[in-house]
This record gives C-alpha cells, sequence and structure tokens, in this order.
C-alpha cells in the first residue's frame, strides 16, 4: 500500500512541476499569421497593377498575395481569378502596430510596400479600420479643401474664345494668383485637374505644386506657370475643339504615380459645375469632398 502511495505521489509533482526547459505560456499562444481585408470603393486597376496589403512589425514588412478588385468589389487574383479576402502571411503579425494597402506597379517590392500607400490604419485590437486620411496614406487634409478656378485661354490672343478654358489662378489686373492651397503630396501621387463634359473626359494635366506647368497637351505652348488647360488644338477624337465648356464638371483627383491608366481616379479632392453658359473671365469656386473615397477593414487573427 505504501508503494502505491509513493508512486501517486511521484506522479502528482511531475505533472505540477515544470520542465527543466523553463517554457512559459507566452510561447505557447500560436503565432497570427492570417489576415481578411474587407474593402469598399477600391477602384479596379489596369495594366499589370494590383493592391497589396501588408502588416507592419517594427521595422519588417509581411505582406499578402498581389489582389485586384472588380467593379462589384469582388477580389480577384493578379491574373484575374475570382479568390476570398483571406490571405496567410509568411510572418507572425501578433505585434503588428499598423496596417495599410498600397498600389504595386508590375515590379512589385516583396519586402515593402510602394510608395503608392492608398490606406492605413495602427492597430488596435483584432480589427483596423482603414482610411486615405492616415498620415502614412494620404492624410486628413484631404477632406477640408477648397479652391477657384478661371475661365480663360492664357495660351492665345484670341479674345473671343476665352470660355473654353479651365485655369486653377485667379487674376486681379495683371496679376495672378493661385487658386489652389493643396499640400505636396508623397512620391507615389500627383494631382490630376479633369474636365467632364458632353460624355468626354479630359484630363486638364498632371501636376505636383500650386504652381508652375503641368503636363499642358491641348493649350498652345505660352502658358501661364500655373495648372490648366485651354481645349484648342490636337483634340482627342470625335472630339471637337474649341471645346464648349457649357456646364461641364470639373475636378481634381490624387492619382497613383505611376498610373495604372489615363482615367479618374476615386479619390476626388476637389469639384466644381461650370454655369450653363460658360463666361471667359468666370471665377468658379472648388469644393472638397471625401464622398466615394476607398475605405476598408483588416483583421489579423
Amino acid at each position: 500500500m505504501k508503494s502505491v502511495c509513493l508512486f501517486l505521489a511521484v506522479l502528482c509533482l511531475l505533472l505540477v512541476t515544470p520542465g527543466c526547459d523553463d517554457t512559459t505560456s507566452s510561447a505557447l499562444i500560436p503565432p497570427k499569421l492570417r489576415m481578411t481585408v474587407e474593402a469598399s470603393h477600391l477602384t479596379p486597376l489596369e495594366n499589370g497593377f494590383n493592391y497589396k496589403a501588408w502588416a507592419k512589425v517594427g521595422d519588417t514588412y509581411f505582406g499578402t498575395e498581389l489582389f485586384n478588385v472588380t467593379s462589384t468589389g469582388q477580389f480577384t487574383t493578379s491574373i484575374g481569378q475570382f479568390r476570398d479576402k483571406s490571405f496567410v502571411l509568411e510572418g507572425d503579425m501578433t505585434d503588428a502596430e499598423m496596417v495599410l494597402i498600397s498600389i504595386e506597379g508590375k515590379i512589385g517590392n516583396a519586402t515593402s510596400p510602394s510608395g503608392t500607400v492608398i490606406l492605413a490604419a495602427d492597430v488596435s485590437g483584432a480589427s483596423s479600420s482603414l482610411t486615405t486620411a492616415h498620415p502614412s496614406a494620404l492624410g486628413s487634409w484631404l477632406v477640408s479643401q477648397s479652391g477657384k478656378l478661371t475661365i480663360m485661354t492664357p495660351s492665345d490672343t484670341d479674345l473671343t474664345n476665352e470660355s473654353h478654358g479651365v485655369w486653377f489662378f485667379t487674376v486681379s489686373g495683371s496679376a495672378k494668383t493661385p487658386g489652389l492651397s493643396l499640400p505636396a503630396l508623397s512620391s507615389g501621387w500627383e494631382y490630376e485637374g479633369w474636365v467632364e463634359v458632353g460624355g468626354a473626359v479630359l484630363s486638364t494635366g498632371r501636376f505636383t505644386s500650386n504652381t508652375g506647368n503641368d503636363s499642358n497637351v491641348y493649350s498652345f505652348p505660352d502658358v501661364p506657370l500655373f495648372p490648366g488647360e485651354d481645349f484648342l488644338i490636337n483634340p482627342p477624337n470625335g472630339i471637337t475643339f474649341p471645346l464648349n465648356l457649357d456646364g461641364a464638371n470639373v475636378s481634381i483627383t490624387a492619382e497613383p504615380f505611376p498610373d495604372d491608366t489615363f482615367e479618374p481616379s476615386g479619390i476626388k479632392v476637389l469639384s466644381a459645375q461650370l454655369p450653363s453658359v460658360a463666361t471667359g473671365g468666370a471665377v468658379i469656386d472648388l469644393t472638397g469632398t471625401d464622398s466615394g473615397f476607398p475605405t476598408a477593414t483588416i483583421s489579423i487573427f
């Protein structure tokens, strides 16, 4: 009987005594390797461009596979096959401090995001809400902008066609004042102006500063040092110049650089509608909006 009691006592001691390797309870916590992404208002990317989600752990980034979206928001692989919204990453995301989504070109970086970060969030809990307003994306300035444009055609000397151009400055006497106060963007983004009228969408040019030349296409060479465009020469196929701007919608978007398409992105920074009769010299207010900006929720587990 004594031997049985002694055996039971030794067995109990073995069950409650830590092993020689002193394994702690924290070492038994499984790594977090899975990420799910729920996104709204992401624009389908073209010409080999894709999205990629990332988790930042210290100085290291762990990224998902490349993915894209359809016009209805369904996720696809980089080659266009439908896929779910769950990803398994190669690193432990338990201590992730930030999550983000970037736009990656045809040759993406496997170890860190491109300069075109569209959404980001600091990690707080199991799920994080990503927005364009995060400092690592585009920033909170997007929703508080305003500006002015002037209807005019300063690149030529014909005073009879002043209603066929849009420029982002105002005029007082001979002095021109910037109509925009947009902040500088990161290296992965540029601004672009747009005019939409009669079913056509035409660019007024890409720019990175409120002053200086932009990428003019339809103006004569003698243009002022401000963003804008005269729609006078080199019309696209099917478009008649000088362009009738009556009732046109004018906007400024933030565009990826490099860009996947010649169409406007969904990140509209400023917009205005011109009068039903566009008049040369008229000054029009531009207003900011965050309507339709992309958002996302990322969960790590």
